[in-house]
């Protein structure tokens, strides 16, 4: 009886296993299954072994939730700053398109050299633009450029230790959709 119960045990134990990508927060966007598990940490769906196709897994303020990939900002792979050319003391600020889904908007941030991680929003939009001019600060500064979507904002980049910047204080947006891109 014992080992009968122990077989049945890992029988329906098997069953309820899926891979963590197959799983969505309980009670997620449109593309959350209502059956499962924190889509970061659960790695069980229940019945009836529904999956999410097309979204991704998303820490946000709130928690972790399940996004559709066309609502992902995503991140942006490569920032680039140059003296304006047309005008004298301005910076030409550009930036590669969003890994994400096509036609996001962009935020551009900006800190001062040495006081990490004090940047704040200096343009809320580009239009979808992949490059401004700005005026720049006094001081040495630096700019972080992050993908809009829908309310949130994506990557504003990791450190060397591969964690992500914190966001920028005001914000663009209320909150942060941080995920690898689809």
């Amino acid at each position: 009886m014992r080992k009968a119960l122990l077989a049945a045990t890992t029988i329906w134990a098997t069953i309820l296993v899926r891979p963590a990508e197959a799983c969505c927060q309980l009670g997620g966007s449109a593309c959350g299954d209502p059956f499962a598990i924190d889509c970061n940490n659960g790695v069980v769906c229940f019945v009836p072994w529904k999956t999410c196709p097309g979204c991704t897994c998303t820490t946000m303020l709130s928690g972790k939730t399940c996004l559709a990939n066309a609502s992902e900002p995503g991140s942006v792979p490569t920032v680039r700053i140059d003296k304006s050319a047309s005008i004298p003391g301005d910076l030409s600020v550009s930036w590669d398109a969003s890994c994400a889904a096509p036609g996001p908007d962009y935020a551009i941030y900006e800190g001062v050299v040495g006081t990490w991680y004090a940047h704040a929003a200096v343009r809320c939009g580009t239009a979808g633009a992949l490059a401004a001019t700005l005026t720049p600060g006094n001081g040495n500064r630096y700019y972080l450029i992050a993908p809009m979507r829908g309310g949130l904002t994506g990557s504003l980049g990791t450190n060397a230790s591969g964690v992500e910047r914190p966001d920028g204080d005001p914000s663009c947006t209320g909150d942060r959709a941080l995920a690898p891109c689809p």
